[in-house]
């Protein structure tokens, strides 16, 4: 992050750092965390891979930091896609509604 990232980039920095997975790994370990987006109205938008794919007590985290992540000072939206595992477009559409 460049010192001129906004105060956003901060605070979601901020939160991803100290966010971990149901399973004890680091949210932002390069294995999970595939992208991060954040536009300059505050929409944020993740990429990630679960760990664990299918496994309904990451879901439910996902749909937290989501939640978490919306309660953020200068976020204005929060999208989190799932990528690289089957039928990652359910777990999208589930964590996004």
């Amino acid at each position: 992050m460049s010192e001129s990232a906004s105060p956003v980039h901060r605070v979601v920095a901020r939160a991803l750092r100290k966010r971990m997975d149901p399973h004890g790994k680091l949210i932002v370990d390069p294995s999970i965390l595939k992208g991060v987006e954040i536009d300059e109205s505050g929409i944020v938008e993740l990429w990630i891979r679960p760990n664990h794919p299918h496994c309904p007590c990451c879901l439910d985290d996902l749909i937290d930091l989501r939640s978490s992540l919306k309660d953020q000072r200068g976020v204005l939206a929060c999208h989190i896609e799932i990528v690289g595992i089957p039928e990652s477009e359910r777990w999208t559409a589930a964590i996004n509604e």
